[in-house]
């Protein structure tokens, strides 16, 4: 693991009681106008039953979904958000690892019809844990990856792969760390869907309802089978 990939780590302890506020209080402009609703919308689409919530953070997606009868099971790095998720209820939550998943995935069955990534593939090297992924869906099984859409730091930044600093500006008080991200082309993402033995079924790009300009990417993948 190299520095920036420790650095993000850490972020997410150290900034677990400002995220999980920013969360709880709706303080995330484009999750309230579009984001939100549109990860669970895609994932309802699928009619699952079990979902793993990759990255569950303090639990939102796991109880919404909870509430449309799914069972859910999410893993986290963060220990603080892990708490703050069981306490809230909607799900089982295990403060795991990715590295750690990815050396035993099947710890929490094998029968799971969609994994959903929110928001939550933030490293340079993501194929080891979509490989791990697709080894715990059931036959039909999809991943959802959900993350910034590319174009929204296109007229900001130069549009090629490498690691970025998310400071948390406007998204509430509290944060104690900037976060290091990976960032990705569009081309740079579905480039890693055969490198993990995974094929796309679709993308769709939520709209900011006002500026027209897209919020995020959606992602949906499933395991390369033989004909």
């Amino acid at each position: 693991m190299n520095e920036k990939e420790r650095q993000l780590e850490k972020s997410w302890i150290a900034n677990a009681e400002a995220w999980t506020q920013s969360v709880r209080q709706n303080q995330i402009e484009s999750r309230k106008l579009a984001t939100d609703q549109a990860v669970i919308d895609e994932i309802v689409s699928f009619n699952p039953r079990k979902v793993m919530d990759v990255g569950s953070g303090e639990g939102w997606l796991a109880r919404a979904l909870h509430s449309r009868g799914m069972e859910v099971v999410g893993i986290e790095g963060s220990g603080e958000l892990v708490q703050v998720a069981q306490a809230a209820g909607g799900g089982s939550f295990h403060e795991l690892s990715y590295a750690d998943f990815c050396q035993k995935p099947a710890q929490f069955g094998t029968d799971f019809d969609l994994a959903v990534c929110n928001f939550s593939l933030l490293s340079e090297d993501i194929s080891e844990l979509l490989q791990a992924l697709s080894t715990i869906l059931t036959a039909h099984g999809v991943i959802v990856i959900h993350t910034l859409h590319p174009y929204n730091l296109a007229a900001e930044d130069r549009y090629e792969i490498g690691w970025r600093e998310e400071s948390f500006t406007g998204m509430g008080e509290g944060y104690k760390s900037a976060m290091p991200w990976y960032y990705r082309t569009m081309s740079a993402w579905l480039g890693e869907l055969p490198k993990a033995g995974l094929e796309l079924v679709r993308c769709t790009e939520p709209i900011h309802p006002r500026t027209g300009r897209p919020l995020s990417l959606l992602i949906i993948a499933k395991p390369q089978r033989d004909s």
